[in-house]
């Protein structure tokens, strides 16, 4: 029996229940006892390949942890080997060489300047004194709002309440 076929058969038993005001009836019983007779093996079939593919699923993510170390050691080679290069370049070749594969030159990249908050600095009053130079993110506080909605308390114009319901899902053990 499918899972599609379980699926049905329930509906089907579900509704002459439901015609028949919720009375077993001896044909309903016979209903129910195959469909527990052969959804079981359906469903507990269905189980195990859902456990399986949960299995190869981490199977694959602790491959792709593999394979993105991998790439990332690779990276980390290039850039070493690049920076010896670079040395023995400016050491030995004035930084230029022409070869018959590669031309290969040391560039310096353009100077960039940072700007960090000093440990003992406060920011709301550098904001206060020079506010052009701090930007500020305006967010709801979700979680002010949510207490305030379960309270029963009001909430402002211009914020919309939305109402997610729950998703039912599968669980196995």
């Amino acid at each position: 029996m499918s899972l599609i076929d379980v699926g049905t058969e329930a509906i089907a038993i579900q509704d002459a229940l439901f015609e028949s005001l919720g009375e077993l009836t001896p044909e309903l019983e016979v209903a129910l006892d195959a469909l527990l007779a052969k959804g079981a093996d359906s469903l507990d079939a269905a189980a195990w390949v859902v456990r399986k593919l949960a299995a190869d699923e981490e199977a694959c993510k602790a491959e792709a942890k593999r394979y993105q170390e991998r790439a990332g050691s690779f990276a980390r080679q290039g850039e070493s080997l690049k920076g010896r290069m670079l040395f023995a370049l400016d050491a030995a070749f004035a930084g230029k060489l022409k070869t018959e594969r590669n031309t290969i030159w040391g560039q310096n990249s353009a100077p960039t300047i940072g700007f960090e908050v000093m440990p003992d600095a406060d920011l709301a009053v550098i904001a206060n004194q020079n506010s052009e130079l701090v930007r500020r993110k305006f967010e709801l506080d979700k979680i002010a709002l949510k207490n305030r909605y379960e309270a029963g308390d009001p909430i402002p114009n211009g914020i919309q309440v939305i109402e997610n319901p729950g998703k039912r899902s599968l669980r196995l053990k």
